[in-house]
């Protein structure tokens, strides 16, 4: 799924865009430490949706990136590049709960 590729790509050359102090810094890299975990677990999630149709656990997931990326975003607002990802997480949740809920009323 795209969400897994831009994720991961996004933690290849991420850098700061603006001069940050200590505490800044550590909090991306929590930041960034969460999200490479979301995405190894995001890849799983892929996968038993593919293979089983485990949608809930995927959007799951996806809600809880993009609650981890709205609490950065919250910290650091002038980040246009988390702020773009926030962007994609949402539509790729909104993407994930309409898959979800129209799986939910088939018979």
């Amino acid at each position: 799924m795209k969400v897994v590729c831009w994720l991961l790509t996004g933690f290849i050359g991420l850098s700061l865009t603006t001069a940050a102090g200590a505490w800044e810094q550590g909090d991306r890299s929590n930041y960034n430490n969460k999200m490479a975990l979301l995405g190894v677990l995001l890849e799983g999630a892929k996968e038993r949706a593919q293979a089983r149709g485990d949608i809930e656990t995927l959007c799951l997931l996806l809600s809880i990136g993009k609650d981890v990326t709205t609490s950065y975003v919250n910290v650091a607002p002038n980040n246009q590049q988390i702020n773009q990802r926030l962007v994609e997480m949402n539509n790729d949740l909104d993407r994930c709960l309409s898959i979800l809920q129209k799986t939910a009323f088939k018979p």
